[in-house]
């Protein structure tokens, strides 16, 4: 049996980290693995799923680059006859069942909660007072916007925070932020009390610069890499919410083997979020502060995800190898209905196509809560913690 993963370079912590879940896991399941690495281009993407529904691979999973190429991958796979779960990235107005059943499901990190989270701890770290810069990532796509919605979020209840000046695109990019940094230590120099990064590389760009002008305030990221968690170590960075890549490549694979071998997900479960935790260097001072996500060891987690094998059970992840009442999660998972959809991945009444109807499942408030609790009741352990 064999499988192909797409994603986008081996040039970060977070691709290695979601490879490795993803090797493990197909190593778990029994299938060949073949990892495609596309450098964020649609067209290089395509050909590999070609190549890879040409030499008959039982599954693909990954990510799509653009909103837009989610539609295309998806029809690949549909027209292929070959599962795949495709996630984070998905186009607006778009579902699963827009494609086939093929398309197994899509899930996305809840942006919102996570850089919500990330703000307050930054917040709380400044004292509730004062300035803080927010550079973000690429403008325009969901990881962005949701984020964007998170820190305003927090700041409302925080009334006596302010933004230094507007937001800036640092790209997800250290080399960007650190040229948005420059200009904003010249604009307000000590009056920065913060500062919030859009992942880990925006944050730790950012953060050099801050550190060249002898400015040293509290740091927050989103990612949870490996220089972010080291930075964390050196007391560099007060926190940073994971991205959980190997967890998203092993439940990718062990969605696809349930699919393989029979066990169809229901409707609502197509489209689901999950919660990440915040890895900080002393979980006890903000377990209190911090209520929407988890808070875990910095270093426990690095151990944990960067250093042997990860501490996931693969098996347990699968309905069909676990059994329908002992299959776990492993993580806070929950369906999303259309309001999570506008929230999370910013999808707007007046884009959505003429003639468009999203599958009722989506509106149906008790499906949901009867799903919402299925994914409570199933997540009975925490690798994490």
């Amino acid at each position: 049996m064999t499988s192909m993963a797409s994603i986008a370079n081996r040039q970060n912590s977070y691709w290695l980290s979601w490879e490795k879940g993803y090797l493990e896991a197909a190593e778990a399941f029994g299938y060949d693995t073949n990892v495609q690495t596309n450098n964020g281009e649609v067209s290089t993407q395509k050909q590999q799923f070609d190549t890879a529904l040409a030499s008959n691979a039982d599954f693909i999973v990954g990510q799509t680059y653009t909103n837009a190429a989610a539609i295309s991958l998806a029809e690949t796979l549909v027209q292929g006859d070959t599962p795949g779960l495709l996630a984070v990235t998905i186009a607006d107005w778009f579902v699963p069942q827009d494609a086939g059943e093929e398309y197994v499901q899509f899930f996305t990190p809840h942006f919102v909660n996570h850089a919500y989270s990330a703000a307050k701890m930054l917040f709380e770290s400044m004292g509730g007072s004062g300035k803080f810069v927010h550079i973000e990532g690429n403008r325009g796509t969901a990881p962005n916007i949701g984020r964007n919605k998170g820190v305003d979020l927090a700041m409302e209840e925080y009334p006596d925070i302010e933004m230094a000046g507007s937001r800036q695109p640092g790209n997800f990019i250290r080399s960007d932020a650190r040229d948005v940094m420059n200009d904003k230590v010249s604009q307000f120099g000590d009056d920065i009390d913060g500062y919030f990064g859009q992942n880990d590389a925006v944050a730790l760009g950012g953060l050099t610069v801050l550190e060249e002008n002898d400015i040293d305030v509290p740091v927050v990221g989103i990612d949870a890499s490996e220089p972010g968690l080291a930075a964390i170590a050196e007391d560099r960075m007060t926190g940073t919410v994971s991205g959980m890549g190997p967890w998203q490549a092993g439940w990718s694979v062990a969605k696809c083997h349930d699919y393989i071998n029979g066990h169809t997900l229901s409707p609502a479960e197509k489209m689901m979020s999950f919660n990440a935790p915040v890895c900080v260097k002393n979980p006890d001072e903000w377990t209190d502060t911090i209520d929407r996500l988890p808070v875990v060891d910095a270093a426990d987690y690095n151990e944990d995800i960067f250093s042997g094998e990860t501490p996931y059970d693969w098996k347990k992840m699968s309905v069909v190898e676990a059994g329908e009442d002992a299959w776990d999660p492993q993580i806070d998972l929950q369906p999303m209905d259309l309001a999570d959809m506008k929230e999370v991945l910013d999808w707007k009444e007046d884009d959505k196509p003429s003639g468009y109807s999203l599958p009722g499942v989506y509106t149906d408030d008790a499906t949901q809560e009867e799903t919402t609790q299925l994914y409570k009741d199933q997540f009975k352990s925490n690798p994490l913690k």
